[in-house]
């Protein structure tokens, strides 16, 4: 499995605000928006320097039991292979938040508390 980039998700609920701050502070434009309860922002000639923003009450963490510092900052590690690195995480018997699945959005991933507490968002592209 290599990874292929780590996109930091800050929990937020002022979307506008973060992507005009983001935008004018370092020029970085919008690269996904999904339904209100996602944004990422890129810069525009290095597409693998993200950053993203997670509605507290978004589908992410719904009906999911996590620590309050889970809720600050979601880490979203982009793999070429989630299965294998969902095996890997099975093996070593890390805590999983939320089982392998495929999203409508174009994305397979699991949830993952690292051992800080910290989400990890491990996803490859389908």
């Amino acid at each position: 499995m290599k990874v292929i980039r780590i996109v930091p998700n800050v929990s937020s609920d002022v979307f506008a605000a973060s992507r005009d701050f983001y935008g004018a502070m370092f020029d970085l434009v919008v690269s996904v928006e999904l339904n209100d309860w996602y944004l990422q922002l890129m810069e525009q000639s290095d597409p693998k320097l993200n950053i993203g923003f997670v509605k507290r009450d978004s589908e992410l963490f719904a009906g999911r039991t996590v620590s309050a510092a889970t809720y600050g900052v979601v880490l979203t590690i982009h793999v070429d292979d989630v299965d294998e690195a969902y095996e890997r995480a099975q093996r070593l018997g890390a805590e999983i938040a939320a089982e392998i699945c495929n999203e409508d959005y174009g994305q397979r991933h699991f949830l993952l508390i690292d051992p800080n507490g910290l989400m990890l968002n491990v996803m490859s592209t389908i």
